[in-house]
Parts: structure tokens; C-alpha cells; sequence
């Protein structure tokens, strides 16, 4: 059987409140009890020692010995004197039990209380008769250490009881009148909070049919608004979403177009080396080596072409290596300070052909993860270029710093600077800047591609910050990891 929210919360909170309710209850009933106990038992201490001084008070104004004679002679009227002291009855009985005061009338020995002093104890007993409650005190009287009767001392709590049970009540009546205005208050308080809820079931009824544009009417500022109003924002994210997979079509059609234009200038680049190696060795072949000018100058060629399309062809390995999940990399503790220098060192024969000087200032430690290979490859494409399009006579300046928890790599050049609208697209394979000179011609233009395929690789950023006649700046940067 199914139940509502609202039902579960009002079932919890009734069981709950009888629970806290009934603990109390019961806990003032013992506290009650607990209290009159007390009160009764002061009482009788008090009493004991009452009726012990006014039965001596007795037999001094009789100026009469207290013996087992005298007690039994004036029983009747130490009776009527105590008791109009007292103001409650007094009884007297003999040593043996015997009722002296009226002699007619029996011991009841089974009341605990005179059966226990006929033992020589002081006791009290509470009797409940219908709507009446008495405590009736004995103890045994002594004279000489010896006891010389028992004497019974009955005093009516009814008053005290009724008052006890006024008190009970009040309190259980207190407790259902708060019983009931919690049932109320949890009837209103969880119809308040399920309402959203049963607007929300609703609303999601709607978002079934396909309706994305809700209109959920919860104004309040507790977590409930909250909640519808983050389900509208869901709703609208659906729709979004929706939206981004209707348009997939279109971005897979433009991948397919992405890779459809990158393998046509894969074609393009390796058909040019191999149309002119297959021209020259065509006309060799049918020339023979009459020409000795044009043999040497077809060979070159040949030789020349070979060499850029196997570049190339490594090219475009270490490319498809670099983006690829599937090639691990060997991961260890580099440190970038010496591997700096020593490339730029080995790169400054190269610059020297064009009379370019490398300068460089690295800090010690810079200490990360990462394939060290893989590493010194992106600081000799880095340099390589900066030497290809930097000007003559010129310094490139390459910079290693620490920057808070980074480590940062700056290769600066002296060159004609690029355009700020061809600089996002320097990163895509074999794309080449229009109208920019280049020093050494051959390249397929997948430089940079392999070395942000390495950089990201190693969690790192690439970006480049270049001004026209002013030089260009690469700068990359790892998260550093010192030695422990």
C-alpha cells in the first residue's frame, strides 16, 4: 500500500511526540511517588519523636512510673490525650499485641507495620481503601530496655493524594493539549513542505512531455525554493543539452571535415617532395648521364626532396605519438635547470650560421615529473623556430624562474613578430603563417602541434605572445615537483 510523504511525516512525528510524552509522563508520575514517599517518610520520623516526648510529657505530669502496669491502666487515656495532640488517632497495644486502648477490638497482625514493631522495629504502612489513604506508624515502647507495649499512630494523606492526583492531570492534560497542537502544527508544517513536492511531481510529468520551460509557483526562501529553483536551472540545462546533441551532427560532420583537410595536407605535403623526385628520376632515366650539369643538379634534387618528406614522414609520427593515449611516456624526476642549458648549447652552432647568439638564464632546481626526452624535444623545437624566424644578428633569450608553485620556460626571439589574428591557429597541424618569411624552407609545419601535444602531456600550458616588429615570446608552464 502506498503512502504519502505527508502521511510518513505526520506518522513520525505523532509516534515520536506519544513516545517523548508518555517517557514524561511516566517520569512525573515517579517523580510524584517519589515525593510523597519522601513527605510521608519525614513525617513519621517527625511523628516518632512527636509521640515519644508526649508520652513521656504524660507520665511526668501523672508523676507516675512508665511501666508494663501503668502503660496498661492509663492506655485508654494516653489514647484520648495523644491523639487529641496529634490530631490523628493513637492506638496502644500490649507487648503482645493486644488492642488495650479498646479492648474489644482485635490486633490485626497482618498489617506490616505492627507486626514489625512486635518484632522491636519502628515501621509505617500506606494503605489505599477506595478513595481514602492512610499511613499508620508503630513502634514498641521501652521502659528499662524492656518493651513495655506497642503504640500505633494513623494519619489520614487523602487531601495529600487528591492533591497528587490534581497535579497528574493537569499535567496529562497539558500533555494532550501539546500533543495536539504539535499534530496540527506537523499537519500544517508537512502540507507546506509537500505541496512543492507534489508541484515538482508535477513539473516532472511536464518535463516527460517534452516541456522544458517550467512554471513552478514556490516563492519560498527556504531549501525548498531552492530546490525548484535549481530544477528549473536543470530543466533549462536538459534543454541545453538537447540542443548541444541536436547540433553534434554538425560538429561530426565538421571533425570529419577537420580530418578529411588534414589528410589532404598530408597528401599535398608528401606529394610535392615526391612529384619532383619522380620527375627528376624520369628524366635521368630517359637522358642517361649525358648531361653531366643537369645529372648533378636532378641528384640534388632528388636528395634534397628525400630528405624533406622523410622528415616529414617523422614528422608526422612524432605527431600521431604525441597525441595519442595509447603511447606511454617514461615519467621521472627531471630537472629542466641542466637540460636548458645543454640544448641551448648544442643549438648554438645553428644559430651561429646566421649569426644568432642564445642566451639563456635558468635557475637551479627546476625540478618536475616528467619523460626527459620528450622534454628536451620541445625546448629544440622551441629554439629551432626562434632561430628559422629571427632576424639576423640577433639575440634569442631563453629564461627557466620559479613562479609560486610553477616552473616557467620562456624561449624570446628578435623576429618580424606574427599578427595577433594568425596566433590561435599556430597550433594545427601543417598550418603555416601567410606571407611570412621563414629562414630554412622545408618545414611541414607540425612543430608546434607535437609540442603542445607534449606539453599538455605533461600537464603543462603553452602560449604565445608575439608583436609585429618586435619578436615573438613562447612560454611554457609546469607544475612544479621538488625532490622530497
Amino acid at each position: 500500500m502506498k503512502h504519502s510523504i505527508q502521511f510518513k511525516m505526520l506518522l513520525a512525528f505523532s509516534i515520536v511526540t506519544f513516545i517523548g510524552f508518555s517517557a514524561f509522563l511516566l517520569a512525573a508520575y515517579k517523580i510524584n511517588e517519589q515525593n510523597n514517599s519522601q513527605i510521608i517518610h519525614k513525617d513519621m520520623i517527625e511523628a516518632r519523636k512527636t509521640l515519644d516526648n508526649y508520652l513521656k510529657q504524660y507520665f511526668l505530669i501523672k508523676d507516675t512510673e512508665m511501666s508494663k502496669l501503668s502503660f496498661a491502666t492509663e492506655a485508654t487515656n494516653i489514647a484520648n490525650v495523644v491523639s487529641t495532640q496529634m490530631g490523628s488517632q493513637v492506638t496502644l497495644y500490649d507487648a503482645q499485641g493486644k488492642n488495650i486502648t479498646s479492648p474489644l477490638n482485635k490486633a490485626n497482625l497482618d498489617n506490616k507495620d505492627l507486626s514489625t514493631a512486635l518484632k522491636g522495629e519502628t515501621a509505617y504502612t500506606i494503605n489505599h481503601s477506595e478513595e481514602k489513604v492512610m499511613v499508620t506508624l508503630s513502634f514498641p515502647v521501652k521502659a528499662n530496655d524492656h518493651v513495655i507495649g506497642i503504640m500505633r499512630y494513623s494519619k489520614d494523606y487523602t487531601e495529600q493524594s487528591k492533591y497528587t492526583n490534581r497535579f497528574q492531570n493537569m499535567i496529562i492534560l497539558f500533555a494532550v493539549i501539546i500533543f495536539m497542537f504539535i499534530y496540527i502544527t506537523s499537519l500544517i508544517l508537512s502540507r507546506k513542505i509537500t505541496n512543492p513536492i507534489r508541484k515538482l511531481t508535477r513539473s516532472t510529468e511536464q518535463l516527460s512531455a517534452g516541456d522544458f520551460v517550467l512554471h513552478i509557483d514556490i516563492d519560498s526562501k527556504d531549501e525548498m525554493g531552492e530546490l525548484a529553483q535549481r530544477f528549473k536551472q536543470m530543466a533549462l540545462r536538459i534543454k541545453e543539452q538537447i540542443e548541444i546533441i541536436e547540433m553534434d551532427r554538425d560538429a561530426l560532420k565538421e571533425a570529419q571535415s577537420q580530418s578529411k583537410t588534414f589528410f589532404d595536407n598530408v597528401t599535398h605535403e608528401l606529394k610535392t617532395p615526391l612529384t619532383t623526385i619522380l620527375g627528376y628520376s624520369q628524366v635521368l632515366k630517359d637522358n642517361g648521364f649525358t648531361d653531366r650539369d643537369f645529372f648533378e643538379k636532378g641528384t640534388s634534387y632528388i636528395i634534397k626532396e628525400s630528405q624533406r618528406l622523410n622528415h616529414m614522414v617523422i614528422d608526422i609520427i612524432e605527431l600521431s605519438k604525441a597525441t595519442s593515449d595509447d603511447i606511454s611516456y617514461y615519467m621521472e624526476q627531471v630537472d629542466l635547470s641542466p637540460l636548458i642549458k645543454e640544448t641551448c648549447d648544442e643549438m648554438r652552432m645553428k644559430g651561429k650560421k646566421y649569426g644568432i647568439r642564445i642566451h639563456y638564464e635558468v635557475e637551479d632546481n627546476l625540478t618536475l615529473v616528467g619523460d626527459k626526452d620528450k622534454l628536451k624535444e620541445v625546448i629544440i623545437n622551441l629554439i629551432d623556430n626562434a632561430i628559422k624566424y629571427g632576424k639576423v644578428n640577433s639575440i634569442i633569450r631563453v629564461e627557466g624562474s620559479h613562479t609560486g608553485t610553477m616552473i616557467t620556460l620562456k624561449v624570446i626571439d628578435q623576429g618580424k613578430g606574427i599578427p595577433s589574428e594568425y596566433i590561435t591557429n599556430l597550433f594545427e597541424p601543417f598550418y603555416r603563417i601567410p606571407n611570412i618569411g621563414v629562414r630554412e624552407k622545408g618545414s611541414a609545419g607540425l612543430g608546434l602541434a607535437i609540442v603542445k601535444s607534449i606539453v599538455e602531456k605533461h600537464g603543462g600550458t603553452i602560449e604565445i605572445d608575439s608583436k609585429v616588429n618586435s619578436g615573438t615570446e613562447v612560454k611554457l608552464s609546469f607544475k612544479e615537483n621538488p625532490h622530497a
